[in-house]
């Protein structure tokens, strides 16, 4: 053990145990797995985006010609993971210009479950930094209209960056909290939307390496029940602005059933109008939505829910598909 009382790479023995417990549980391995699997060195994948000016053969070209080593994802097209170094596409023109997005790929997960379309109008609650809404505007081919929105004002420079820099047309941004979305109708060019995402804040397990000293530092059960609380506020609030036969998908990257599987069952049960639809994406490793936690029962329709356990390529996540009918 660490001078100081600290268990290696995570904080406090008592707490890293006491989160190795609730993560075997989830995952449903042994302690020492869950421990490696949240432990993994995660690297990156890109995205050829096609809002660019140039083609992806252009730019396929480009990336061969700089050595970038790659392998195909095979469930998202135009997407690479990337088996070179990092640092030199994200210091050449091709990553600076907005030619190629880099990202983990379970990040691509939600605007695939979207399906988005142009000529749809699209909401994404919380979009800063602004990769899941430069995806969403790709998939709909740039002939969707955006709103992104986030309600931390210091994120929103770079959002508008991000959405400048990667050739992101018809998107407006806006500066809302998510909880209250649905009072600012108006603001948000009136009426309802043809597909949301919401991608809510939450306590951010999947991103956690407990091989690092200090992972835990800010992990705290109860902050995993009040991010919870927000994200139904969000869910409830963003639902209200739905059109009917529209779909939200609802994503986040972490691993608590009381932020995932728990915020969606509520939803359920409280809205007549919600149901869950399969998200059709090969990804490797997946796994279905939690029956059941601390000896609540979810709805069963969380199975159609995608959990993501962390691997080489992919980091911790949860994408639930919802249809207002």
């Amino acid at each position: 053990m660490a001078k100081g009382g600290k268990g290696r790479g995570g904080g406090k023995p008592n707490l890293r145990k006491t989160y190795l417990q609730r993560l075997s549980k989830i995952f449903g391995v042994r302690e020492a797995v869950a421990e490696r699997l949240a432990s993994t060195q995660l690297r990156s994948s890109i995205r050829i985006n096609v809002l660019s000016p140039l083609s992806t053969n252009e730019i396929k070209a480009k990336l061969d010609t700089m050595g970038a080593e790659l392998a195909p994802i095979s469930w998202c097209p135009d997407a690479y993971h990337l088996l070179s170094d990092k640092r030199t596409l994200a210091e050449s023109e091709l990553f600076q210009g907005g030619h190629v997005y880099i990202q983990n790929a379970s990040s691509l997960i939600p605007a695939l479950a979207m399906q988005p379309q142009a000529g749809e109008r699209i909401l994404d609650v919380c979009a800063a930094p602004g990769g899941k809404t430069s995806h969403i505007q790709a998939l709909a081919g740039g002939g969707a209209t955006l709103i992104a929105n986030d309600a931390m004002k210091p994120r929103l420079k770079k959002l508008e960056e991000v959405l400048t820099t990667f050739h992101v047309a018809n998107a407006t941004i806006t500066n809302f909290e998510g909880q209250f979305i649905d009072r600012h109708v108006e603001e948000l060019g009136g009426g309802q939307f043809d597909r949301i995402l919401l991608d809510a804040q939450c306590s951010g397990e999947g991103m956690l390496d407990l091989s690092h000293p200090g992972a835990l530092r800010f992990w705290t059960e109860e902050r995993v029940i009040k991010m919870s609380y927000l994200q139904q506020k969000m869910l409830t609030s963003a639902w209200k602005l739905l059109k009917p036969g529209g779909v939200l998908v609802y994503s986040t990257c972490t691993f608590g059933p009381e932020e995932n599987e728990g915020p969606v069952s509520r939803h359920l049960k409280h809205n007549d109008d919600a149901q869950i639809e399969p998200i059709d994406l090969d990804i490797p490793g997946r796994k279905p939505g939690l029956k059941s936690w601390g000896g609540q029962p979810f709805d069963p329709a969380l199975k159609d829910a995608v959990r993501v356990l962390p691997s080489e390529f992919l980091e911790g996540f949860f994408v639930c598909r919802l249809r207002k009918g």
